[in-house]
């Protein structure tokens, strides 16, 4: 099956858009195949000559939803990872994060392929990234995504920090930035 076949395209589409319709209204673990296919106006079988299951949608459908996100450049990336989240991903995201927020199942595989793209990212840049030889790119792939997953889930959990914040709350995204940027101090080659 050629994927860039327009018939491939519009049925992954019309399957994509059912899934993220239905998790504007429904949690994630309580859709069924049968619902995104009914949605879509597609067949179970041709759900199956696409997709594994409803998880490997989900990651067909985040992929999307994050590509502009990893198609920017790598130094807004790294150096500005929470406003770059903020700008690419927030807005398809928060769309449907109301309705799955007590949906254990969804933000852990959301979170679980996000965050293997972050390590997939870094070490598919390694040409622009500075880093000392005896450190292998893995590890601060694994950093990076670690630290942006840490910063991400206190901001959001903890909710009781007074880092220039009286009232405690939220921070920015330019001082999570900032924080983040002096804990993990990943420098950027400047001749790329």
């Amino acid at each position: 099956m050629n994927p860039k076949d327009l018939r491939v395209v519009k049925t992954k589409r019309a399957l994509s858009e059912s899934l993220l319709n239905l998790l504007e209204n429904k949690p994630f673990s309580s859709i069924t195949v049968n619902m995104i296919c009914e949605e879509a106006l597609v067949h179970r079988t041709t759900f199956y000559k696409h997709f594994f299951d409803k998880y490997d949608l989900l990651s067909y459908l985040l992929h999307n939803l994050t590509q502009d996100y990893f198609d920017k450049d790598v130094r807004e990336r790294i150096k500005q990872p929470f406003q770059s989240i903020a700008i690419f991903i927030d807005f398809p995201i928060n769309k449907i994060s109301e309705k799955q927020k007590h949906d254990a199942k969804f933000f852990e595989t959301a979170t679980s392929i996000f965050i293997d793209k972050l390590r997939e990212d870094i070490e598919n840049n390694r040409d622009k990234i500075e880093i000392d030889s005896d450190i292998p790119i893995s590890l601060v792939a694994r950093v990076f995504e670690a630290s942006i997953q840490a910063m991400g889930e206190w901001n959001h959990v903890d909710n009781c920090y007074n880092i220039n914040n009286e009232s405690g709350g939220k921070l920015s995204l330019e001082k999570l930035d900032e924080i983040f940027n002096k804990l993990v101090n990943i420098k950027i080659k400047e001749d790329i």
